[in-house]
């Protein structure tokens, strides 16, 4: 994403969207190796009346550039730094740790090594098959799922379309799941105001269950979720 996208997004979801507690400036990859990294953060603050924290995310081992340093710096009383510690380079782990720390930045640790895994590891949401489930199977599914009862939503978009979890968006994206419009906002739609913008947010958080949930294991409703969680990364061993 380019700062130009990013603040064509943001502009229209803050013309609908009041208020939000955590903005997810980048959730997946390696975010510290966007080249605009400190770009984005630049672009998402000049919204921030509207929220509460902007959270970046790193796996701790990529250096941190001093003019990425100086803008978290610059917003660091906005600013959360979440850091996955795999323990693969600890010493490049821990380097990445005592730099923000001793700059006064707030950090969030993550360990995703040895015993007490953070979330248990990680999980595995499944293959995208349609399980065929029973309506009243897919509302346990959507109800008990961490993302709405833990977060109300882990509310996710790339190209404007807002989605309530990424399952669901990138199914759609990738054609696994059929497309929705009713199960996602399009903040870049015209054609709608931002009253029925808003009324269509309301609309998808009060859905029983998204069809997503049927082509996905569920976090911990319904399926034995011990076996969903995996030991962070550990496919990348050898044998």
């Amino acid at each position: 994403m380019t700062p130009e996208q990013a603040d064509q997004i943001l502009s229209a979801f803050f013309s609908v969207v009041d208020h939000v507690n955590t903005l997810h400036l980048t959730g997946g990859g390696e975010p510290f190796l966007h080249k605009d990294l400190d770009a984005l953060i630049e672009v998402a603050m000049k919204y921030q009346s509207q929220f509460d924290r902007l959270m970046l995310f790193s796996n701790s081992t990529v250096p941190v550039s001093d003019k990425l340093l100086s803008v978290i710096k610059k917003y660091s009383d906005k600013i959360v730094v979440q850091l996955s510690r795999y323990n693969v380079k600890p010493d490049r782990e821990q380097n990445t740790v005592d730099l923000l720390s001793s700059q006064g930045i707030r950090c969030k640790i993550e360990k995703y090594y040895g015993e007490d895994q953070s979330f248990g590891g990680w999980i595995d949401f499944g293959t995208w098959e349609k399980r065929n489930r029973t309506p009243e199977n897919l509302s346990n599914i959507f109800k008990e799922c961490s993302i709405t009862r833990a977060m109300d939503g882990n509310w996710r978009t790339r190209d404007g379309k807002v989605h309530w979890c990424t399952r669901s968006m990138r199914g759609m994206e990738l054609g696994y799941v059929a497309d929705q419009p009713d199960e996602y906002v399009d903040l870049l739609d015209t054609s709608t105001s931002a009253q029925e913008k808003r009324q269509k947010f309301e609309m998808i958080a009060n859905k029983p269950y998204l069809s997503a949930c049927d082509q996905c294991s569920g976090d911990l409703a319904g399926t034995d979720h011990e076996v969903m969680r995996y030991p962070a990364a550990e496919q990348m061993k050898k044998s």
